[in-house]
Parts: structure tokens; sequence; C-alpha cells
């Protein structure tokens, strides 16, 4: 079948065409119906309606971004077009759409849109051409023109892709501000004098490095693995490319600092399995049963945004969690220049699963490929993504682990922070990590 919709002499159409016939491909191998065929078609997969109301796009991509709809594990771009969010807000569902209105979301910042509205005399405020946000702009709007809505013009697109090809090398992230081990250790025996149930929760993160919504998801809890009561089991999942998720496994985490593990009551057996099934009570995990009789967990990113607002929440800062946590963050020091200051500010909830990889790269001596399973990613992310924000003392101390391990001692920064040199224990360790992964 020809496709008709995407010109060839179109360099924005072709790279479409074969994001659509990728994403056809994996649908197909994970069970799905694959392309749609309609999407070849000079109209697209919608009607293209002459003078589209912000009701009718609205209702079309609100149906992609729900659970199970094509861009469900997609959505961040296309939050804009809920209720609450701009062009919720900023239009009547019968209004007709224009181009214009597309446009102005796109180049400018949302805030400065909004005040430009209540203030004909506030100026609109220019998006980074080579943020991640407009990227994410450009992605919206080149979908919108996939599914057939008539704003979406393809001069606004060569419009976009021009100046994101003109505005150079993509910023870089914002950087973390990781926390430090004692001053985690200090917040988190505050909490548990203040919230109890908040602070185990807080704790089994901080001390396991774990995900967001992996708390709900703890197979088996400190204290409960036959051979090793630092170990924990996290449930393993995989997407399946319709927005939600199988539980097709568990992995295995390990403690650091194993003292956390008594100091927090995380394997007092009978209280750990109180506030797991009193964090499940609050916030149930939700699942759907597949025609194939697979189970789907469908709101682990809403579970998981129950923590994140825990620790930060502007729209509502009485429901944080009553003590904060700051981190730092070293810039980078030009040479011949001095140091620049070490710059702090308050954390944010995976800032902690950052520092459990910095801390495990400081004061251990364990391979990349263990710090990896235990954790639940492959080396080349945990080097890439965990290691961003490591400081030189990071290195500095884990050198001297290395060294200590290979003179056959132990080093005194390993006393110090209260956790292990390697030991045969540890390297046992490794390896039933290693087999349980194979």
């Amino acid at each position: 079948m020809a496709a008709k919709r995407f010109p060839l002499d179109d360099d924005i159409a072709l790279e479409d065409l074969a994001s659509l016939l990728l994403k056809a491909h994996k649908d197909m191998q994970a069970g799905g119906q694959g392309l749609d065929w309609s999407l070849l078609v000079e109209t697209g997969g919608s009607p293209a309606l002459q003078g589209q109301t912000w009701g009718e796009i609205r209702q079309l991509v609100l149906a992609d971004i729900a659970p199970g709809g094509p861009k469900a594990r997609d959505r961040n771009p296309f939050v804009c077009f809920r209720d609450a969010a701009h062009f919720g807000r900023s239009f009547e569902d019968a209004q007709v759409a224009l181009v214009e209105d597309l446009e102005t979301f796109a180049l400018y910042t949302p805030g400065s849109i909004e005040a430009h509205r209540a203030d004909a005399t506030a100026a609109l405020v220019k998006r980074p051409y080579n943020a991640k946000g407009f990227l994410q702009v450009i992605q919206m709007v080149n979908y919108l023109a996939l599914k057939g809505v008539q704003i979406a013009t393809p001069e606004l697109r060569a419009r976009l892709h021009g100046l994101k090809v003109s505005s150079g090398k993509l910023q870089a992230p914002k950087p973390r501000f990781i926390p430090k081990t004692n001053e985690i250790e200090e917040w988190l025996d505050q909490l548990q004098e203040l919230e109890p149930f908040r602070a185990w929760v807080m704790a089994m993160v901080a001390t396991y490095g774990l995900r967001n919504h992996e708390v709900w998801h703890l197979d088996s809890l400190p204290g409960e693995d036959r051979d090793d009561g630092r170990l924990i089991s996290v449930g393993h999942f995989l997407a399946d490319g319709s927005g939600t998720q199988t539980k097709t496994g568990h992995r295995f985490a390990i403690a650091l600092p194993e003292a956390w593990i008594d100091r927090y009551r995380l394997n007092d057996r009978t209280h750990a399995r109180a506030m797991l099934a009193e964090l499940r009570r609050r916030n149930p995990i939700k699942t759907a049963e597949r025609s194939d009789r697979t189970v789907q967990f469908i709101n682990n990113e809403q579970l998981g945004r129950v923590l994140t607002q825990w620790m930060r929440n502007s729209a509502r800062p009485d429901r944080e969690l009553p003590v904060h946590l700051y981190g730092y963050h070293q810039p980078r020091q030009l040479p011949g220049k001095s140091k620049p200051k070490e710059k702090r500010e308050r954390c944010k909830l995976y800032d902690l699963r950052h520092a459990w990889a910095l801390r495990a790269r400081e004061t251990t001596t364990w391979s990349t490929s263990l710090k990896a399973q235990a954790m639940g990613h492959s080396e080349a992310v945990h080097a890439r993504r965990y290691l961003v924000e490591e400081r030189a003392e990071h290195r500095r101390q884990g050198l001297l682990q290395l060294v200590a391990h290979d003179e056959g001692r132990t080093s005194a920064s390993a006393s110090a922070s209260g956790t292990e040199a390697i030991s045969p224990e540890i390297i046992a360790l490794a390896r039933q990590l290693a087999a349980l992964k194979g």
C-alpha cells in the first residue's frame, strides 16, 4: 500500500513514517494488531474536519494518553491537553482551533502566555529551542499532524524543525542535588520521630536505592531472605507497549549502609509488614487482566507520584514531609580557575536512588555489574545516568577502597562510614546475585 501522506521530499514526513512503522512493529511483537493502515492515506487516521474544535482535538489526544492508549507510556508531551492544563484552561471545547494558538504554545513558555492573556503588555518569553521541553513540543505537533489535526500544518512543523536545528547542541540537563549519607541519616532520624509511617517508606527507598513505585511491589523484606538478611526481593516489570506493565519476575536489592536496617526497624518483620500493608491500603495497586490472562499493573506512575509529592509539592506544600532534605552539586572546575563553590538545594525523591549509587561507588569495591544488578538496570545505564553527579571525593574514596582491598586491609574511610570493605561474605553475595540474575 502506498504511504501517500508521507511525501518523499519532506524529511519530517519521512521521519514520521519511520517512527510509525517501528512502533507498529513493536506493537505486533507485543501481540497487538500492528500497523493501522488508515494512517498511510492522505487524510490520516482521523477525519480532517473543516474547523476542528479544541474539544475534538483534546478528546483525540486524551484517548491516546489514557491507560491502554498508544501514548500512555509517553504522555508527557501531551499533558497540555488535559482539562486543568494549558489547552483545557485557555480554550472552550466548542471553540474552533487556530494555527496561531498552537504556534504560540510551541514557541513561548506557558507561564508567559498566561501572563500575556491577563495583561497584553506582558512580554511573551521564548522557549529555549535546545531544551528537552521544546523537543517534546515538536513531538506533540508532529503527532497531531499524524492524527489528521489540521492546525499542525506542514509550515509550522518545518519552522519548529528549523529552530531545533539552528539552536545547536541539546541543552545539558539540570544538575541533581545529591544528599550526603550522614545528612540522609539525620533526616530519617527526625522523620522517624515525627511520622513513623512515611519515615519507614523513605528509609526503604534510601537504604535500597529503590525507584518510586517499587516500594509497593516488595516481594520479600529485610530479614526474610533465607541466606542473607540484607537482601530484599523487588517486583520486576516489562512494558507491553500499551501503557501498562506486566510483572515478569523480581530482582534482588541489597542494603547500603547495612546499619540502617536495624536503625529504622526495616528487619522488624511484624512492623515492616504492617507498614507495607498500610502503604498499599492508602494507595492501592491497580491491575487489569487481559484476554491472554496476563495481569497488567496500570497505576505504577501514579503510585510513584505519591512519594514524589511527599518530597516536593508546590501545589500543596502542607502535604510534604515535615522535614526537608538538601543535597549538593559541585560545578565543574575550569583549568586555571578557582574551584567553584558547592551549591545546595532541596532534594527530589529520585536523588535518594542516585545517592545509593554514589555511596556504593565510594564505600564498596563491588563491581559495576553487581551494583547495576542490585539497582535493576544495565551496566551502561549505571555508569551513564547514576554517576553523572560523581564528585572527586567519591572517586577518591572509591580508589582508596580498591587499594585497601588489593593490599588486604580495611580502609579507614570504610570504617568511618559504617560500611564494610570487601569480605568473603560480600564476594559470596556477589556470586549469589549473579546466579539469581542468570
